[in-house]
């Protein structure tokens, strides 16, 4: 098949790089794929393996992020210029918004369009049918189920993303080079510094707080992160460093291939996308989301775990610190136990994260979409779309024209 894996941008986070490893498996077992998405710092990784085509998808109506703006028709139309110039037989999705853009832009050229809803509480509104989505929980199926309404039969539970190999087979240093004593124990945490991510790297920061007040020997690297919080806690750690009189916090800023990193850690924690990559190498795993600790990844706690997609989300109110703090301390204080649960999850990851194993029903997906694009199926989807842009422009027109109501009545943030 002739495939287009369509991002929002290409930048460093986990749904890109899932899209973009199934897209570079999706080549390697004979299918012709294309990239398109707007620029960022992934392009020229991309562009390496497949043809890259510039296609930014708008994020912001009126400073809210929307669905669909008034940009989101020069989309469109750039993407049906895309459909009609390299005539795909299927576009595939990754992620709520761009599957709405990419939608309208298949209905008006007839072609069958697939979506992967990679993770987060997405969709804020339903979406456009289709025979088949995919989805990377069961979390995210129940709410299409119970919430949207659709049928089982149409959400596929698909986790395989991860290139399992390239993890570990990979030889090629990082691109940062971290000056960490072998003789400590390193405890690292790939996140970004903004949204829901900053609540878990407090609680972390937290967590640290306590260790070095019982006098735990120990390192933390924090990998990725940008912004004002991030500058904040970097120069936070630096006064930590100092005041301890050792290097104890370290913060590498954004990098690309960061999972390599992960092969020098004692623990790995984090959510998502980290967790399978720390898993892959066999370390153990702290699970901390927006309200905290969520669990340490086990046989005991996987299904509770997966269910939410590694997120945290399992973990429904606020924690305490001191419950990372306690984990931390168990898994640096216990070797066998450190092993043991080690073990656990590299198996996991080979049998439900490898991105080999779930590419035929990926193509299973593809093929009751191309099969079911009959005439009477896209005025359905025609109805769908039109039925969820409803809710979209009444939002968008609430925050826009509506904010002088919202200010007069006190409700305007």
């Amino acid at each position: 098949m002739k495939v287009l894996i369509l991002v929002s941008k290409a930048v460093l986070g986990g749904h890109i790089l899932s899209a973009f490893t199934v897209a570079k498996y999706l080549k390697k077992r004979g299918h012709k794929v294309f990239f398109a998405g707007g620029r960022g710092v992934l392009t020229e990784v991309i562009t390496e393996e497949l043809q890259f085509i510039d296609v930014p998808t708008p994020f912001y109506h009126g400073g809210r992020q929307s669905y669909f703006t008034w940009k989101s028709f020069g989309v469109i139309h750039r993407l049906r210029e895309i459909i009609r110039e390299y005539d795909f037989d299927i576009i595939h999705a990754f992620d709520a918004r761009v599957y709405v853009h990419s939608c309208i832009a298949a209905l008006l050229e007839k072609k069958p369009v697939t979506c992967t809803l990679c993770g987060g509480t997405d969709p804020l509104y339903n979406l456009p049918t289709a025979r088949k989505i995919i989805v990377f929980s069961e979390e995210q199926r129940e709410k299409m189920l119970r919430q949207y309404r659709w049928k089982p039969d149409r959400v596929e539970v698909i986790r395989t993303r991860v290139d399992i190999e390239k993890i570990l087979q990979d030889e090629t240093p990082p691109y940062v080079q971290l000056p960490l004593d072998p003789d400590i124990p390193a405890i690292m945490m790939i996140t970004s510094f903004d949204g829901t991510k900053s609540e878990s790297v407090r609680q972390v920061m937290s967590a640290l707080e306590l260790l070095i007040e019982q006098d735990t020997i120990f390192q933390m690297v924090f990998i990725g992160g940008k912004g004002a919080f991030f500058e904040e806690m970097k120069e936070y750690g630096n006064k930590t460093n100092a005041k301890c009189q050792r290097n104890l916090l370290f913060f590498t800023g954004p990098v690309i291939d960061a999972y390599k990193l992960l092969k020098d850690a004692t623990i790995v924690v984090g959510v998502g996308r980290t967790a399978f990559e720390g898993m892959a190498y066999g370390k153990p795993i702290i699970v901390v989301g927006a309200n905290g600790f969520a669990g340490i990844v086990s046989e005991k706690t996987i299904e509770d775990i997966a269910f939410y997609n590694f997120s945290g989300r399992n973990q429904k109110n606020p924690s305490h610190p001191e419950d990372i703090a306690q984990a931390l301390i168990r898994l640096i204080s216990g070797s066998t136990y450190q092993k043991s649960i080690g073990r656990y999850g590299r198996k996991f990851v080979f049998e439900e994260i490898d991105v080999k194993g779930g590419l035929a029903r990926i193509e299973e997906v593809y093929r009751a979409n191309v099969e079911g694009n009959s005439a009477s199926f896209r005025f359905l989807q025609w109805l769908s779309v039109v039925k969820i842009m409803v809710p979209i422009w009444r939002d968008n027109w609430w925050h826009t024209l509506g904010m002088p109501i919202k200010r007069m009545l006190g409700l305007a943030k």
